[in-house]
């Protein structure tokens, strides 16, 4: 893991036991979505977090490490783009478990990369079945960067008529909505 300074880490950590929102915190774990500490922060506090801090890999990396849902969260707001690699990508999207972080590491990081489309193809050569998060994650930045693709159609029409999870069925539709053939 990278050496980060711990003052940096204490003061992210400190903002956010001070912006905790016990009610957001209850509905997550009413839902199921479990991390090892969930603190509550709504994305807009995250997005405010982020500009107090500079820009860092090795931060984000440390950040990205623990399994503390907004620590992953402002991980995807503080790594630097151009430092960014499709290794990098590929090895974070193997850690993702629920899909509000795959939906921040797209919107903040993934669909903004120059690699985005080689980074969709490898995601798709993934089985939906066995992977669907992964395949989420492929729709969900095929749709950010408005890939319209007929790979992309075609996988949306068998997630949509297959027993995929209903995250993945609602992104499939989602993306036929936004570029895919209408019957």
């Amino acid at each position: 893991m990278p050496m980060v300074d711990k003052l940096v880490l204490s003061a992210i950590h400190a903002r956010f036991r001070q912006l905790r929102n016990g009610e957001v915190v209850d509905n997550l774990a009413a839902q199921g979505i479990t991390y090892r500490l969930a603190w509550g922060l709504e994305s807009y506090r995250l997005r405010e977090i982020a500009q107090e801090f500079e820009p860092s890999a090795e931060l984000a990396e440390t950040l990205w490490a623990e399994d503390v849902r907004e620590s992953k969260m402002l991980a995807t707001r503080l790594y630097p783009l151009d430092e960014l690699t499709i290794e990098k990508a590929q090895e974070w999207i193997k850690d993702v478990r629920h899909t509000e972080i795959a939906d921040q590491l797209c919107m903040n990081l993934l669909a903004k990369a120059s690699f985005a489309n080689e980074l969709i193809g490898r995601l798709l050569d993934r089985d939906f079945d066995q992977e669907p998060i992964t395949t989420y994650i492929a729709l969900k930045i095929a749709t950010r960067i408005e890939s319209k693709t007929d790979r992309c159609n075609i996988l949306a029409d068998k997630i949509i008529g297959s027993k995929a999870p209903i995250f993945l069925k609602t992104a499939a539709l989602w993306y036929q909505q936004m570029y895919g053939q209408q019957d």
